[in-house]
């Protein structure tokens, strides 16, 4: 089999995605495994791949029409132009995320002096690596349940030389750490079961644990952190959430019964409100 005629193959069959998208898939996928770039791609339609390179690229074909995510295939995720290790033990970035990553950036650029970090629900330890490149001063711990995906941490810990601190910890028992923190950040679980069929097929292959909070109480994970915060943020400091736009009500009424009042929303690049900053001002 040529090039072409895989190419033609991966359009008949990936007929729920675009032209464009599925040979974009397929570059990507040859590129990966087997060191074709697409000039070459593009100008040797003809160059047949051997026996043991259609045997990997069918069976990734196979798994693209279940819709399994290109990014657990090649084992890597772009994040604000960085490249980090990921695999079905973490969520995938989003660019959302993203987003929030850059306002938590712009906010702090003038940082000059030392700022403990946590992020809460790290997964694959994008952002508290991210925010630690960005800024010297940024002392980062990146906490999570999951034992697997904090070994997903240290694989992008090694691979960008970064010296955050990936803990194990279980954000309801509330506990306080030895030092107070400047900025807490959490993309925390915050889909329901309930939304399921608003959401994308490939979801389906990342970690339940990552995505989902329970059905009877949506704005658990979010309630955890503000009473961690309490214990364990410094006066004036910064709390940056990831949200669920659809519960933008009921967080604010955590937030008064909180006296958190030093707040503002954030739209995300499809016009919804995607991102919160909460200061916590001086308490006694």
């Amino acid at each position: 089999m040529n090039l072409a005629e895989l190419r033609n193959l991966y359009r008949r069959e990936l007929n729920n995605s675009s032209i464009k998208e599925s040979d974009y898939m397929l570059n990507i996928l040859l590129e990966e495994y087997f060191n074709l770039d697409f000039t070459f791609i593009s100008l040797n339609p003809s160059y047949k791949l051997e026996k043991y390179q259609i045997k990997k690229i069918l069976k990734s074909l196979k798994s693209l029409k279940n819709n399994y995510p290109i990014d657990y295939l090649i084992n890597k995720r772009l994040f604000l132009n960085n490249e980090f290790y990921i695999n079905e033990d973490v969520l995938i970035p989003r660019p959302e995320t993203e987003e929030l990553v850059d306002w938590i950036i712009q906010d702090n650029i003038e940082i000059k002096e030392k700022k403990r970090v946590i992020d809460i629900a790290t997964g694959s330890g994008c952002i508290a690596i991210t925010l630690s490149l960005f800024n010297k001063y940024f002392e980062t711990i990146g906490i999570d349940i999951s034992k697997k995906a904090l070994d997903v941490c240290e694989i992008n810990k090694k691979k960008f030389s970064s010296k955050v601190t990936f803990l194990e910890y279980n954000i309801m028992k509330e506990e306080s750490f030895s030092e107070k923190f400047d900025i807490i950040i959490s993309n925390p679980p915050y889909l329901t079961k309930n939304e399921v069929s608003t959401i994308g097929e490939n979801v389906k292959f990342e970690p339940k644990i990552a995505l989902f909070a329970p059905s009877d109480d949506p704005l658990l994970f979010y309630k955890k952190i503000i009473n961690f915060s309490m214990i364990n943020l410094n006066n004036g400091g910064l709390i940056y959430f990831e949200i669920n736009p659809i519960y933008i009500k009921e967080i604010k009424q955590i937030l008064a019964k909180n006296n958190l009042n030093d707040v503002n929303f954030k739209d995300d690049f499809r016009g919804k409100k995607r991102f919160l900053k909460i200061v916590l001002n001086e308490r006694n």
